[in-house]
């Protein structure tokens, strides 16, 4: 009875990556958008419709191969499938801290739904074999082809408006830079004289931390314990050959985004007066330039840039100081000041 609910449990875990990796939100050694700017989610009908009949779908496909293998003991209340998958989905989300990220009340409804369907599939279809296998001489081919179309339509999925999903994700953000603050804004102030810089470093934590949660950390730790090859460590991953922690990755990950911003101010002569009131009238794009740039130089990728990009302007909005700091020296952020008032 142990071994059927232990296969039972790995498949569940299974479903829950197989589900991510096709909503592209997938836990895995590359990076996720959080993407809390963008103001739009999977539209909700077929969202419902997804998250729900996806399991489903696996159970079928799951009993179908067990019973073909004729390991149909393992096919007795395969229904626990889909109740390991949602335990553990709640587990990682957790874990993960993405708790504030999440509609409670959608994903009860979405649990309370897999699960009594899940029970009805299996009491009325999974747990008859001749139900199951595809026959062509029973009503079962109908049944795979309606799996085959739902599967061909998750390809083809459509977004639209959530201000609910928009304010979710900003307090997700305000909560992590808090966090963050909390922890580390010692080094962060004392490293750092540039509220924007400031800024590009908590989005880097915040991305960073979503990306490679503490658990994930733990496990490149031992792998790099094991390995001892140069790997990215710590909360901020610090490319590096010896062992960081948290506290240290974030310090010469300071370090990093300070050099890049001094090579910055050096490059476009910024660290001269003259060549200030210069470029002055360009502040604004100069101020662009520089931030991608900066970025760019802890990590190249273009969508890795523009998800921090994005971040550290949100961060940036909820430093209410009417003397805050921006990249390019003297610059106050009004592009009026410099480009004059549109007609």
């Amino acid at each position: 009875m142990i071994e059927i609910h232990i296969l039972q449990f790995f498949l569940g875990v299974i479903l829950f990556f197989i589900i991510n990796w096709i909503g592209r939100h997938s836990y895995s050694v590359g990076y996720m958008q959080i993407s809390m700017f963008l103001k739009v989610e999977e539209a909700p009908a077929f969202n419902f419709l997804f998250r729900i009949i996806s399991p489903i779908v696996y159970l079928f496909i799951v009993s179908a191969i067990l019973y073909k293998l004729g390991l149909d003991k393992f096919v007795a209340n395969v229904f626990f499938i889909s109740i390991y998958y949602i335990l553990f989905r709640l587990a990682f989300n957790l874990a993960t801290n993405r708790g504030l990220l999440m509609n409670w009340y959608r994903q009860v409804l979405y649990w309370i739904s897999i699960v009594s369907i899940s029970y009805f599939a299996y009491t009325e279809i999974i747990y008859k074999k001749e139900n199951i296998l595809p026959d062509f001489d029973t009503i079962s081919n109908e049944l795979w082809i309606i799996i085959l179309i739902f599967l061909f339509h998750t390809l083809n999925r459509i977004r639209i408006s959530s201000d609910k999903t928009i304010e979710r994700k900003e307090n997700y953000l305000k909560s992590r830079l808090s966090s963050f603050k909390e922890k580390y804004s010692d080094l962060v102030n004392e490293n750092l004289n540039n509220d924007k810089l400031k800024s590009i470093a908590y989005a880097i934590m915040i991305y960073e931390d979503f990306n490679r949660p503490k658990a994930a950390r733990l496990v490149e730790n031992a792998r790099f314990k094991i390995t001892g090859k140069k790997h990215s460590l710590g909360l901020m991953q610090v490319q590096t050959s010896e062992f960081i922690n948290d506290r240290k990755s974030v310090e010469l990950g300071i370090e990093k985004l300070n050099k890049a911003y001094n090579k910055e101010i050096k490059k476009r002569g910024l660290d001269r007066k003259e060549s200030i009131e210069i470029l002055l009238p360009d502040a604004w794009s100069n101020e662009w330039s520089m931030e991608r740039r900066i970025v760019s130089n802890y990590n190249k990728d273009d969508n890795y840039v523009d998800e921090i990009r994005t971040l550290t302007e949100k961060i940036f909005e909820l430093n209410t100081s009417q003397n805050k700091t921006y990249l390019f020296p003297t610059y106050n952020g009004d592009k009026n000041d410099y480009y004059g008032e549109e007609e």
